[in-house]
């Protein structure tokens, strides 16, 4: 009889606590052991990982799958396989779909959607807003792990997917922010000034600037800068947790290290295109780079980079947000919906940053996985120790390649055009979740439905 059910060797185990190289035992979905390199142990499967570094699954803070609904765009399937081939063993589902996140009853269904076809673990958000302000406690009871509230109107004709979802009125957002405080989960924030963006694109179309920078120019860094002081301001007085999602603007990202020598429980996430894209991508590919917040200036994206490092910036999320090629054409930006996916891109950029010596590996799992376990309480995930649940995503580190849009597994892979062509430095040989490998050198190797919905932890209420 063995004594566990997988035993890996070779590898160099990464956590935020440093490397060392050591095997590991895994034993019904959890490791049971990291042991001496010397010791022989009995096993049922013995997986050589020689060569490579072994780090906690990553973690995504911040994906789009859409489920259910638009399903052409991506599914549970497509999308949770591009996320094990990045690496990627738990994310969390934001709560924009035809059936949004908005109820309890909204939560329960998106959760089933998603279970029936996820290859990995997830988590959901639940909507907050003016609409559904009498329905955020229950959504805490079943089990979010945090909330979701835009500070911008919905786009034209996807009302029914925001419905609870956004807030415009500062009193109403008070209040809103008050009920989130009561459940003890996070409140996380789309921080934009609805009221200069208007103004600004109005200025820019009526001087018949519809181009891809003109995106950029109707959503400077100051559009981010006041709105996150506003929702911190109102955070001052409600007390609950809140987080700065997609964070791109340096003075926001001091605004919000100020804020958190003073007290404030204020968190923030970026993302990849922040840290590495300019707006000069926008020029040149115009609706396929458009995001929002927009692509920032070669200055204000090096001047992000300190923050990943000073306890500002919490930790990097891809903000996936897929949509099909012929949707992100147009010639004119402002028509054109904002978005760009990076489930399958984030990773290798991020291991590019650590060939480059931007960041170190123990950097990249406090940002990609172990912060993010601890912010949104996931338990078992975040560590490589005895008794964490046995989610590993294994990296070559020498590994050079170009990355290729076509060999993607989402389905709004031709969108991927941002990051196609790049030449990066790493690369991700296998990810494991729960002990099962999902993912193997460019295959995906079990079934849809092992992924499980990892529910939140509400404070009791007061």
């Amino acid at each position: 009889m063995s004594d566990f059910d997988t035993v890996i060797s070779g590898g160099q185990i990464v956590t935020v606590r440093g490397i060392q190289k050591a095997t590991l035992a895994l034993r019904n979905g959890r490791i049971a052991g990291l042991l001496d390199p010397s010791i022989r142990v009995n096993a049922g499967l013995h997986l050589s990982a020689d060569g490579l570094h072994i780090l906690p699954g990553l973690i995504d803070t911040h994906v789009h799958l859409r489920s259910p609904g638009n399903t052409e765009r991506e599914d549970p399937i497509s999308g949770t396989s591009a996320a094990a081939a990045g690496g990627i063993t738990t994310l969390l589902e934001m709560p924009i779909s035809l059936l949004p996140s908005n109820s309890a009853e909204g939560l329960q269904g998106r959760a089933n959607a998603i279970a029936e076809g996820a290859l990995i673990d997830f988590g959901l958000y639940g909507a907050a807003g003016f609409q559904n302000i009498d329905r955020i406690a229950e959504i805490a009871d079943a089990g979010a792990v945090a909330f979701k509230t835009f500070l911008t109107p919905p786009p034209a004709h996807r009302e029914g997917e925001f419905f609870g979802l956004w807030c415009l009125d500062y009193a109403d957002l008070r209040d809103v922010m008050f009920a989130t405080a009561k459940t003890g989960l996070r409140h996380t924030f789309h921080c934009e000034n609805f009221p200069m963006i208007e103004t600004f694109v109005r200025r820019l179309s009526e001087a018949g600037r519809t181009d891809g920078l003109a995106h950029a120019e109707s959503r400077p860094a100051i559009v981010e800068d006041t709105s996150v002081a506003l929702m911190m301001s109102i955070a001052a007085e409600t007390g609950g947790p809140v987080e700065v999602v997609h964070l791109s603007s340096p003075r926001a990202g001091n605004l919000v290290k100020e804020a958190k020598t003073r007290g404030l429980d204020v968190i923030a996430e970026t993302c990849p295109q922040y840290l590495f894209l300019t707006s000069r991508v926008l020029e040149e590919q115009g609706g396929l780079a458009k995001c929002n917040p927009a692509l920032r200036s070669e200055a204000e994206r090096e001047a992000l980079w300190p923050y990943l490092f000073d306890g500002t910036l919490d930790f990097v999320g891809s903000d996936h947000s897929p949509f099909l090629f012929h949707e992100k054409q147009g010639t004119d930006i402002f028509k054109i919906p904002p978005g760009v996916p990076g489930l399958e891109s984030m990773t290798p950029m991020m291991l590019t940053a650590v060939n480059e010596g931007r960041l170190s590996l123990c950097d990249l799992v406090r940002l990609m996985s172990t912060r993010a376990a601890e912010v949104f309480r996931l338990p078992g995930k975040g560590d490589i120790a005895v008794g964490c649940d046995a989610d590993l995503t294994f990296v070559d580190l020498s590994a050079r390649w170009t990355f290729d849009r076509h060999a993607c597994f989402s389905k709004s892979r031709e969108s991927m055009t941002v990051a196609h062509g790049m030449p990066v430095h790493g690369r991700v040989v296998r990810t494991m979740v729960r002990g099962v490998t999902v993912y193997h050198e460019g295959q995906i190797t079990a079934s849809p439905g092992h992924g499980r919905w990892i529910k939140g932890n509400s404070a009791p209420k007061t």
